[in-house]
């Protein structure tokens, strides 16, 4: 019996957890028809309607995605009609990004700048402002704090959207990837491998400190079946890459008191590397070397590596954007510099033959079953599992 469409509609409209949608409708392929029609625009499913059904091709959104699922089309037709769609929508994206790789290519790379991209806390730190008691007051702090933030935020969304949309142009161009043209919430494309249809979310990603200094502490394959995580930490090393630096930041700065170095409070690693790199003295210097020898070992570059990766970023995602979804990771990483890897974004074209690389010859056994148990909030408590395959541009 075919699931009716408001229940699965409702269920999917709620859930955080794509893949238990996904498979508890796996029968005879209802979700996999599902999401290829909610990824259908209105237009898109007025025409399907048209072909495959007698029902009026008339209504809202939800009507249209409704008829159309009451329709009889099959998957297969719902395949085809999108691949049909392909040459139109990669002429479409093209003629709108015209042009904006050379720009990319001489932009001035910025921190966002904005925690959460909430820009409206920028504004309302602005007017709370009741120290400000003159117009003079008011246009500097407007001029010299606030708008130069806003403008780097700016700055920073263009860029990071710009070299999104380029990126993804090689995705819509793959034929095993089936685009979807309207937004899914979680779900960026489909893969077709082996005759399966895997919805997955493109999640383009700056590797984290925070992963950097597990990994110099050690995350360790689990073979104990009574833990549902696919890796744990190395409980028993004391030490990761941040302690190492701060530890020797600060006995460097007591035995070389003349230098009067800045205390570590509000500095990163990069910071504490640079200030060292800056002293011209030798010990540090060779500090400095070796960290980023080390450093260079921690980026993942094999699939088993990639596999801790992967793990890391499901386990330790933040709960107000929780999702569990199965995800294709594109990671971006400096090799010798403790700073993210957000500059190297603009890279398209390199990080297009990585993604192209990786889609080409794809089988399942290339794709990892991340299992994760998920405590950082209450309300989310439990064992996930999801789908999930990466690839890692660096310099």
């Amino acid at each position: 019996m075919k699931e009716t469409f408001e229940k699965i509609y409702n269920n999917f409209e709620k859930t955080k957890n794509i893949c238990e949608f996904y498979n508890k409708y796996e029968k005879n392929m209802t979700s996999t028809r599902f999401l290829l029609i909610r990824s259908l625009d209105k237009e898109n499913l007025k025409e399907v309607i048209k072909l495959y059904s007698n029902f009026d091709n008339t209504g809202n959104l939800k009507t249209l995605t409704e008829k159309t699922y009451n329709s009889p089309v099959t998957v297969e037709q719902l395949l085809n009609y999108i691949e049909n769609k392909r040459k139109e929508l990669i002429k479409k994206r093209e003629s709108e990004l015209e042009g904006l790789s050379e720009i990319l290519d001489n932009f001035p790379i910025v921190n966002c700048g904005v925690r959460n991209d909430k820009v409206d806390d920028i504004v309302k730190t602005f007017v709370r402002n009741k120290s400000l008691k003159t117009m003079l007051e008011i246009e500097t702090e407007l001029n010299k704090e606030i708008l130069p933030r806003i403008k780097q935020y700016s700055l920073w969304s263009y860029y990071n959207q710009t070299s999104n949309d380029i990126i993804e142009l090689f995705f819509l161009k793959h034929p095993s990837v089936i685009p979807t043209i309207r937004k899914i919430p979680n779900v960026d494309f489909f893969i077709k491998i082996e005759g399966n249809i895997i919805p997955f979310d493109l999640k383009f990603t700056n590797i984290s400190d925070s992963y950097f200094d597990l990994a110099s502490q050690g995350i360790i394959r689990n073979n104990n079946n009574t833990i549902y995580d696919d890796f744990y930490i190395d409980e028993h090393s004391d030490t990761n890459e941040l302690k190492k630096i701060k530890s020797y930041y600060n006995t460097f700065k007591r035995n070389h008191k003349s230098l009067k170095l800045p205390n570590m409070s509000g500095l990163k690693k990069n910071d504490l590397i640079e200030l060292l790199t800056d002293t011209n003295i030798q010990e540090a210097l060779t500090f400095v070397e070796n960290i980023l020898s080390q450093h260079s070992n921690y980026i993942p570059t094999t699939t088993d590596e990639l596999y801790a990766l992967e793990w890391w970023n499901y386990k330790y995602q933040g709960e107000r954007l929780f999702c569990n979804n199965n995800r294709l990771f594109v990671f971006l990483a400096y090799k010798n510099k403790l700073i993210d890897g957000r500059e190297l974004k603009g890279r398209t074209t390199e990080i297009g033959n990585k993604i192209k690389k990786l889609l080409d010859n794809l089988t399942m056994n290339d794709i990892h079953t991340i299992h994760y148990h998920y405590d950082k909030d209450m309300s989310l408590i439990g064992d996930y599992t999801a789908l999930s395959l990466s690839t890692i541009y660096y310099e």
